[in-house]
């Protein structure tokens, strides 16, 4: 397959795997802009005995999974140069259309630099303060954006936008009365703007201000389409108002249970005697919920009501494969709590993931995992503890895996970088999965601003992130980078609990522009 001179391409892992009744490997190679691609599975044997079956079934788990990975691509940005194509005697229209343009593809800095040269031209054009608005927000200017909103509300305070946006700057700048204030601007202006209602809500909700918090978010719930994140949020108000009955009825569908406190919301929610057919419904409703916000642009803003998602991801995740379990699809339940407990690192996850090892006679699997779901913590720690002893040589076997299992939690989501910055320095990122574990997107958030620069170098790396099935959903991750002593490490930072998802202040973008 040849590739065009502007695609970056991010080709999947290569797989291999030999076993005395089996090989199967994979590779995928992009050069020159050419994809070759080789898949190989050869049998030797017509069947196994019995007690093979947990091997070859981890075999065939392997080799099935990867039929499933996709390759993913991006159009590279243009070169630093390219503002220095438009020429100084461009006209106002023309720079505006390649700052659009620049602010379709997500080059906001250049897209920046365009609408304000436009703008220097021509300050009367409409909406064009709003757009570089967006442009500042997404280039993580925010005290920048915040000023361009004023200026378009002030050329046009009736703008149908700008209000919502300038409230999630302001928000997101923590002057909350400022935000609360704009958020309730832009409702007057537009009283069916669901975003606005949602984020106020949620804000409201993080203030206690429970009686204003429920009036947003029952009108955030009760327009299209569903979103589990005000069902959630609005379940706790109504806990904390006494008003149980809407609050069980509320979170029953998103946990399949009806606790909404508690450190641990995973445990209620992978009971043993759930109803399989239901869960997998209401796990599934979630994920097409989460994927059409994020098909809908909703989440292109990587603000935290983005990366408070994937706290309802993770649970859906696991709903999905204890449920598979509980109807002995062992290989797909596998799939899908391997993949809750990489993005959650929840000690109930695990333990599941331990009894599904331990089923299938992978022993020493099922040890580690234990090890590791008493590591984590959570409700069922000291069920992990046990059921650990249970599986251990001896007592100070069982004590040496649980004593390495923390060290373990920590290699597992930590990948080695060169030396980015050779001066002790950390900062903080967002990094965005598609389908692959190489990011697509990685966005600076804070701390030294000198390794504002490794974004580059960490769109290449292959990090620890796994999707069971081929969704709308991607994977958005908080990341801490650190250098010391020349060398440099990149620790991916657990999701919150999912109970814990209307603690943060939760903003989302309008899907699009009008």
């Amino acid at each position: 397959m040849e590739i065009p001179a502007n695609f970056s391409l991010a080709t999947p892992s290569a797989v291999r795997m030999t076993r005395d009744y089996g090989d199967y490997s994979s590779s995928y190679v992009a050069t020159g802009g050419v994809l070759e691609a080789e898949r190989h599975l050869v049998l030797k044997v017509n069947e196994l005995p019995a007690a093979r079956r947990a091997d070859y079934g981890s075999f065939r788990n392997v080799a099935s999974s990867d039929t499933q990975q996709v390759l993913t691509c991006s159009i590279s940005s243009p070169a630093a140069g390219a503002v220095a194509v438009m020429k100084s005697d461009s006209t106002a229209e023309q720079l505006n259309k390649a700052g659009e343009a620049a602010l379709e593809r997500r080059d906001f800095a250049t897209a920046a630099e365009l609408l304000k040269r436009s703008l220097e031209k021509d300050p009367a054009q409409k909406d064009l303060w709003y757009d570089l608005g967006r442009a500042y927000a997404a280039a993580n200017r925010h005290n920048d954006a915040v000023a361009a909103f004023r200026k378009q509300l002030e050329a046009d305070a009736y703008h149908p936008h700008a209000y919502g946006e300038l409230a999630i700057e302001l928000q997101q700048q923590t002057k909350v009365e400022d935000a609360i204030a704009a958020y309730r601007k832009q409702l007057e202006i537009d009283p069916g703007d669901r975003s606005s209602h949602k984020n106020l809500g949620l804000l409201l909700a993080q203030l206690n201000r429970d009686k204003d918090a429920q009036a947003e978010l029952e009108t955030a719930a009760s327009l299209p389409p569903d979103d589990p994140e005000i069902k959630m949020a609005l379940a706790r108000v109504y806990e904390r108002t006494g008003d149980l009955e809407k609050s069980q009825a509320l979170m029953k569908t998103v946990t399949g249970s009806i606790t909404t406190s508690g450190p641990d919301i995973y445990s209620g929610a992978l009971r043993d005697n759930i109803d399989p057919n239901q869960t997998q419904r209401e796990a599934r409703q979630t994920l097409d919920s989460i994927g059409d916000q994020f098909d809908s642009g909703e989440f292109n803003r990587l603000g935290p009501s983005a990366v408070s998602s994937m706290n309802l991801v993770a649970l859906a995740w696991a709903r999905l494969g204890w449920a598979k379990f509980l109807q002995g699809e062992t290989l797909e339940a596998m799939q899908f709590l391997n993949a809750a407990w990489a993005l959650s690192q929840s000690g109930t996850v695990a333990n599941r993931l331990a009894r599904v090892f331990e089923k299938e006679g992978q022993r020493e699997k099922a040890r580690h995992m234990y090890a590791l779901a008493v590591a984590a913590g959570g409700a069922e720690i000291e069920a992990s503890r046990q059921a650990l002893a249970k599986l251990a040589a001896t007592p100070d076997s069982a004590a040496q895996e649980m004593a390495k299992a923390s060290d373990d939690l920590h290699q597992a989501r930590t990948i080695s970088l060169g030396a980015v910055s050779s001066s002790t320095a950390s900062a903080n990122f967002i990094l965005v999965f598609d389908s692959s574990n190489k990011p697509e997107r990685v966005e600076f958030a804070d701390g030294d601003a000198s390794l504002n620069s490794a974004a580059a170098q960490l769109r290449q790396k292959d990090f620890p992130v796994k999707f069971p099935d081929v969704s709308s959903i991607k994977l958005i991750r908080r990341a801490r980078l650190a250098c010391a002593q020349s060398k440099c490490s990149m620790e991916l930072l657990p999701s919150e609990p999912a109970n814990s998802v209307d603690k943060a202040a939760s903003v989302s973008a309008p899907a699009v522009k009008p």
